[in-house]
């Protein structure tokens, strides 16, 4: 199978939302983007917000989200996995570790200092994959507050 992986452009609107309707099906969710393509075009070219799709056959089979970071104790920024998924029919196929590993080589190159992702407890595939691809666990407890009551 041969499979493109690469990152998005503030002109690439259509893949990122194909990514966001992936996210929904994978996820369970039903949550729906609300944003607007111009919304969505403009996050695109920030220089702090970075996608990846995995294409197959001209469609969008997986892909992932994720921010930089400035930090005040060190020049080098690090990077938060925000979101990464492949369609049910591609998982097992390494597809999840190619986006990962374009992203760490895109890290490198910024001089990034780490990398870091969270997964549920309860995410057990999500925990095994980050294992299996070299992550480190470190066990934290987050805290949300929403906001939009």
């Amino acid at each position: 199978m041969n499979v493109e992986v690469k990152k998005l452009t503030g002109d690439e609107v259509e893949p990122f939302i194909e990514l966001i309707h992936l996210f929904r099906d994978v996820f369970e969710t039903d949550k729906v983007t609300k944003a607007q393509p111009e919304h969505l075009r403009r996050l695109l070219a920030r220089p702090d917000f970075v996608v990846f799709v995995a294409q197959f056959a001209n469609q969008v089979i997986g892909g992932l989200t994720a921010y930089i970071l400035p930090q005040y104790h060190s020049e080098k920024p690090v990077v938060y996995l925000y979101d990464i998924a492949v369609g049910t029919t591609y998982q097992g196929q390494g597809v999840g570790t190619k986006l990962l590993t374009q992203l760490m080589q895109y890290c490198r190159n910024l001089g990034t200092e780490e990398l870091f992702v969270q997964a549920d407890k309860e995410d057990s595939l999500a925990i095994d994959f980050y294992r299996t691809t070299g992550g480190a666990a470190m066990e934290v407890i987050q805290f949300t507050y929403p906001l939009n009551q």
